[in-house]
């Protein structure tokens, strides 16, 4: 069933159009791995990608993982995840970072949680589904971990952020977006995931709410930087 539905839909390279497959083997190759971890606060580098203790207070992110450089092949298939709603692309691009490997010496993430940025209801319907929480069941099933997207929401609709043009203009656009909504028995490390960080401000706005309700750590993972 599979092969006819490949004949039938056939996939081609986002990097060069070959058919056969999202990301040839070739374009593979010039897929940039993230060499450089940062902080996820001021943005400048962290030996293991931990907040820097001087941009620590209670409610901030406490580090961010993440495997690509946002450019070329995986900039094209994210935007064709996001924007031409190729859901199944977003396993083949998340099957490349190797994940099980990265985290298998991080003894902290044995009780993490991973959980989504979630979408508002709106836009999840509209595009049938959400990156995010794609990505964060791969990663749990990957690594054996929990998955729950029960707890984080998102209770308004904001403009995406791509829209904003300056920093300012994104940090009004997400404040006060994302709600805890249950309490009780919250677990105490959160792997908080996305598809994408370029400016933070989903990642670091989402990680305060957490901190708020009660969480303890909380660490993002995205696909690309």
């Amino acid at each position: 069933m599979r092969i006819v539905f490949d004949i039938l839909f056939p996939k081609f390279c986002v990097g060069c159009g070959r058919i056969g497959s999202y990301i040839c083997s070739s374009c593979q190759n010039t897929i940039e791995r993230i060499v450089d971890p940062i902080c996820p606060v001021c943005e400048y580098y962290s030996f293991d990608g931990s907040t820097h203790d001087r941009c620590k207070n209670n409610y901030t992110i406490d580090g961010l993982m993440s495997f690509f450089r946002y450019k070329g092949v995986v900039q094209k298939a994210i935007k064709q995840i996001k924007y031409s709603f190729v859901s199944d692309m977003v396993l083949h691009l998340i099957s490349l970072a190797d994940v099980s490997t990265v985290f298998v010496s991080d003894a902290f993430l044995k009780d993490a949680t991973v959980v989504p940025i979630p979408l508002h209801p709106f836009r999840q319907r509209f595009r049938g589904f959400n990156q995010a929480a794609l990505i964060g069941k791969y990663l749990a099933n990957s690594i054996n971990l929990h998955y729950d997207e029960s707890f984080l929401k998102r209770t308004q609709h904001s403009k995406p952020q791509v829209e904003m043009e300056t920093k300012k203009q994104r940090l009004h656009n997400i404040q006060g977006i994302f709600e805890v909504t249950r309490c009780s028995r919250l677990p105490e490390t959160v792997l908080l995931v996305d598809d994408v960080f370029t400016t933070g401000a989903t990642m670091r706005e989402a990680a305060t709410a957490l901190k708020r309700g009660g969480v303890k750590t909380v660490w993002g993972v995205t696909i690309a930087r």
